[in-house]
């Protein structure tokens, strides 16, 4: 059972379980209630509400527009009272984790690095999580973030968070080479076939800026959001797409074979990531060694 936040109401609490988990059994079980209750409660908010917020698929519940709007606008709170919520109850867990936030962007080498700082800080208990970021203040004070890896430069005068620069990367395009040879260009290839990202890479602003670069330049693209790197992948080894790839040698050459090759300079321009780490100044985790082993 997972508990809920005492400082939100029955029925949210219920809502965001079945938003989560997308079955009212599942919901149900997480948060131990009956799922008839469980009903009850999302019955009532959409009630109160005045709009459906939940419905039945073939996969089993959904967001209506209605119930994906409320919940993309309450779920940063959400989180952050239930983490201040989780201080309180446990005043000594902050101490023994390590929290990091990465800005959507897909960097090759992380998951080595990430391992390399937990073996190094066997004392903490380490957590990613991926998402949009847009004010460096509020993730590092308000969400409280240990690290923040992004490539968006952000402003920080008030002198308390300091900045390490990682790694420059240059960006690449992955792609079956036989969908690519069918085509006598890349702005016709781009125009036909499927860009295929990770959800949270298309939400990137410096993602963002690209694609309005090369709309700029004369060139269409359409673009599929996937969860998973490792199902973004595996569509493009099965031809059904291409994706844009920071180049890393290493990385590269684990991903390619016969069937699928790396671009490294297929834009009419070159598009690089600037990669940063962001931390407090002031804090007891000697974090400026933790953010160094990511470079």
């Amino acid at each position: 059972m997972e508990n809920v936040c005492m400082f939100f109401s029955r029925k949210i609490n219920q809502f965001f379980a079945v938003a989560t988990c997308q079955s009212l059994v599942k919901a149900a079980e997480k948060i131990n209630v009956t799922p008839s209750a469980l009903r009850h409660g999302i019955n009532e908010l959409e009630n109160q509400i005045g709009k459906s917020l939940i419905k039945r698929s073939k996969s089993g519940m959904d967001l209506t527009p209605a119930g994906k709007t409320l919940y993309e606008r309450l779920y940063p709170y959400y989180e952050k009272i239930r983490k201040i919520e989780n201080q309180i109850m446990n005043p000594n867990e902050d101490k023994t984790s390590l929290s990091i936030k990465l800005d959507g962007l897909y960097y090759p080498d992380l998951k080595t690095k990430l391992l390399e700082i937990r073996q190094k800080n066997s004392q903490y208990s380490l957590s990613l999580e991926d998402g949009y970021i847009d004010d460096i203040k509020e993730e590092l004070f308000d969400k409280e973030f240990d690290l923040v890896i992004s490539s968006l430069e952000f402003d920080y005068p008030q002198k308390n968070i300091n900045a390490i620069n990682l790694c420059t990367q240059k960006v690449g395009l992955l792609v079956s080479k036989k969908l690519f040879e069918q085509y006598p260009n890349t702005k016709t290839f781009f125009a036909k076939e499927t860009l295929i990202q990770r959800s949270s890479t298309l939400q990137n602003p410096i993602f963002s800026t690209i694609l309005d670069k090369l709309k700029n330049q004369g060139y269409q693209y359409h673009t599929l959001g996937l969860t998973e790197m490792a199902d973004v992948l595996h569509c493009v080894d099965e031809g059904a797409g291409y994706c844009f790839m920071p180049e890393n040698i290493h990385y590269i050459s684990t991903i390619t074979n016969d069937e699928v090759q790396f671009i490294r300079s297929p834009f009419p321009f070159d598009i690089f990531l600037h990669q940063k780490v962001y931390f407090k100044k002031e804090n007891n985790k000697k974090l400026a060694d933790i953010a160094m082993t990511l470079r």
